[in-house]
C-alpha cells in the first residue's frame, strides 16, 4: 500500500519518506493528511483511484508507531460496516500488505484530499470519540457527490464498489438481511414502514436508519 502523506503528517508520524516509488495500482494508493479541529485531531486518507475516504481520530503514540496495521484495520472495519464480503476485503488487503510512505506529488490528488478534510469539519454529528476508526464519518464523506473535473459527478463509495469488484473479479456484496416493520404510534392513528437492514447492523446504525 502506498501512502502519500503531507510533510505535516510524515513529521507527526516520524516517518522518513521513500525517495521514489512508482504507483502500481491507484486503488491500493492513498493520499493522507493530519488536521485538528479544536482539541480533536484527525488523520484523513483518500483513495487515489476513487476518492473513498477513511478517517482516524485521536491517534496515540503507540498507534503512530504501528500506523500501517492501524490503517489496515481501519479499512477492514469501514468495509465490513458497508457489508462487503470478507473475502473481498481480505483480497484487497492482501494486495496492499506492504506499506510504503512517500511525500505527496500530485496537485490534483492533494486538492481532493483537502476537500475530504473540509468535509470532516461538517461531520461533527458522525464523530465517535470512543473509537479511533470513524466508521460513520468515513461512510458519510465517501457517499457525498464529488466532481470529476469534467462537469460530471459521482459517489466515491459506488466507485470503490466497482473498483473492488474489478480487482477481485467477484461481486462485492452478499449479506443476510432482516425485514422489520417499524410503527409510530400516534394519538388516533399509526404510521408504519417496512425496512430491510443487514443482520450485522449495530444499534447506532439502526438508529440512523430509523
Amino acid at each position: 500500500m502506498l501512502i502519500q502523506g503531507t510533510n505535516k503528517l510524515l513529521d507527526e508520524l516520524k516517518i522518513a519518506p521513500a525517495e521514489q516509488f512508482e504507483e502500481e495500482n491507484p486503488i491500493v494508493s492513498w493520499h493522507a493528511n493530519t488536521m485538528k479541529i479544536g482539541r480533536h485531531k484527525f488523520m484523513v486518507l483518500v483513495n487515489n483511484k476513487n476518492r473513498y475516504a477513511i478517517v482516524l481520530y485521536g491517534l496515540k503514540a503507540k498507534d503512530k508507531k504501528n500506523i500501517g496495521p492501524v490503517i489496515e484495520n481501519a479499512i477492514r472495519e469501514v468495509f465490513q460496516s458497508e457489508s462487503m464480503k470478507d473475502e473481498v476485503i481480505e483480497e484487497y488487503l492482501k494486495a496492499s500488505s506492504d506499506y510504503t510512505f512517500t511525500k505527496t506529488k500530485d496537485r490534483k490528488q492533494v486538492a481532493r484530499l483537502n476537500k475530504a478534510c473540509e468535509a470532516v469539519y461538517f461531520g461533527e454529528d458522525y464523530l465517535d470519540m470512543s473509537s479511533i476508526v470513524q466508521v460513520e464519518m468515513s461512510k458519510w464523506i465517501s457517499s457525498t457527490l464529488v466532481g470529476d473535473g469534467k462537469n460530471s459527478y459521482f459517489n466515491p463509495n459506488e466507485m470503490m464498489y466497482k473498483d473492488l469488484s474489478d480487482l477481485t473479479s467477484q461481486p462485492v456484496f452478499h449479506t443476510d438481511a432482516l425485514q422489520l416493520k417499524v410503527t409510530l404510534e400516534l394519538d388516533h392513528h399509526s404510521v408504519w414502514r417496512r425496512i430491510r437492514v443487514p443482520v450485522n447492523v449495530t444499534f447506532p446504525q439502526l438508529h440512523n436508519v430509523l
